[in-house]
């Protein structure tokens, strides 16, 4: 087993995924999301759970790293070759998988065969550029998704903008200029309306709906907010009072449920795609740390699975009703690492955003690790014991998790 040197950070949300910007964002961010909930030996804060009974069956999931290793860079290659610096994104079409490579402010694929290669931006420049790929420029980018029509939609969260990868050309499709502080850069802001005039801060999280519009978690302004197929941007509605502080993940099922993962609250919400959500109550117990990645597998309600990425607890979860099942990790706080292997051995360093396959495996952004793992496997026993499972504790009704 090869430990990481040094623990990073699980107060992650966007400040992992703005690692690249000024020290000034950076502690600007740790204030707004890193308020501590107990001392940690290592000086450190976060919620601290303490270490939980793993759960039988977790020797039946397979963690493996697709590509990358334990160590920063920014080269192209095959698999273990290749280096990533922070990815905090995932999303993939079927055949590639897209990572946000975020502080070498790129957009990078990695093929079937495990194969990377630099998709647009140009690793380690940060700027903010349209044209030809490999001329475009980005800053931190921390969210990726696929559009309906197959072009690649990229949430630049250090430019406060939303970009699009389509046919070897990047665009800006939606996002203004905001105020500047004194050295020049963007501050972010907040406002609906047409495309090319609304204002995002720090968005993260994507999640692209079948009617080409897509759905933006827009930490800094603590809301979701959509951008129509017309080019509309509006804000998604919560229930009564309820307001999310720094949303940073998303996933959309196929019945149209929004998940949204709101890392700094450490809470879930979920609603019709329009809205109103609501948060979501996890079962006494859940263990849930600081969720920085969600994603939904399953053609229908029925068979939807929806997974949790812990940040703070370097662990993944699968939601079961209102609990939350440990499928790969050790669901500790103090134990970062980097170990392949059954689900009760492998490790993880801040897991951030992650993404289903066809086949029903995970891809996961291990952000501290500078990997991306994949986790197949990931059910206890066939899917049909799990549905029995569900019935049973439901008192014989159909359904899903």
């Amino acid at each position: 087993m090869q430990r990481m040197k040094r623990e990073v950070s699980p107060v992650l949300g966007v400040v992992l995924v703005l690692a690249a910007l000024t020290t000034a964002q950076v502690l600007y961010w740790r204030g707004l999301i890193g308020a501590p909930y107990g001392a940690r030996p290592d000086g450190m804060h976060g919620r601290v759970h303490e270490r939980a009974k793993l759960p039988a069956g977790l020797e039946e999931v397979m963690v493996v790293t697709a590509a990358g290793r334990p160590e920063p860079g920014k080269s192209d290659g095959m698999g273990e070759e290749a280096r990533f610096d922070g990815p905090a994104a995932v999303a993939t079409d079927g055949s590639v998988v897209y990572v946000a490579d975020s502080k070498n402010h790129c957009v990078r694929e990695v093929s079937a065969s495990g194969k990377v290669t630099t998709v647009a931006g140009r690793p380690g420049e940060a700027g903010y550029a349209d044209g030809a790929a490999v001329e475009a420029r980005f800053s931190s980018p921390a969210g990726v998704a696929v559009a309906a029509d197959g072009s690649l939609l990229v949430a630049d969260t250090g430019n406060h903008r939303l970009r699009r990868i389509s046919g070897g050309m990047v665009s800006t499709i939606a996002g203004a200029a905001t105020t500047r502080d004194d050295l020049g850069r963007e501050l972010g802001s907040y406002r609906d309306g047409p495309a090319e005039q609304a204002q995002f801060c720090y968005p993260v999280g994507l999640a692209a709906d079948d009617r080409g519009g897509l759905y933006v978690a827009d930490a800094g302004n603590h809301r979701v907010r959509y951008l129509s197929a017309s080019g509309e941007v509006t804000t998604v509605s919560t229930d009564g009072n309820g307001r999310m502080n720094a949303p940073t993940a998303l996933a959309l099922a196929a019945d149209g449920q929004l998940w949204v993962a709101d890392t700094a609250a450490g809470a879930l919400w979920s609603g019709p795609g329009r809205g109103p959500l609501r948060e979501w109550k996890a079962g006494e117990g859940s263990g849930l740390g600081k969720p920085a990645g969600l994603a939904v597998t399953g053609e229908g309600a029925a068979e939807a699975e929806i997974y949790v990425a812990d940040c703070e607890n370097h662990c993944l979860f699968r939601m079961e009703e209102d609990q939350l099942t440990l499928v790969a990790g050790l669901l500790d706080p103090h134990h970062p690492g980097w170990q392949d292997g059954g689900g009760n051995v492998a490790q993880f360093c801040s897991p951030a955003g992650i993404a289903a396959a066809a086949d029903g495996s995970i891809y996961v952004a291990d952000f501290g690790n500078n990997c991306l793992r994949r986790v197949s496997g990931p059910g206890y026993g066939p899917p049909h014991n799990r549905q029995a499972n569900r019935r049973g504790r439901r008192g014989g009704a159909p359904g899903g998790g």
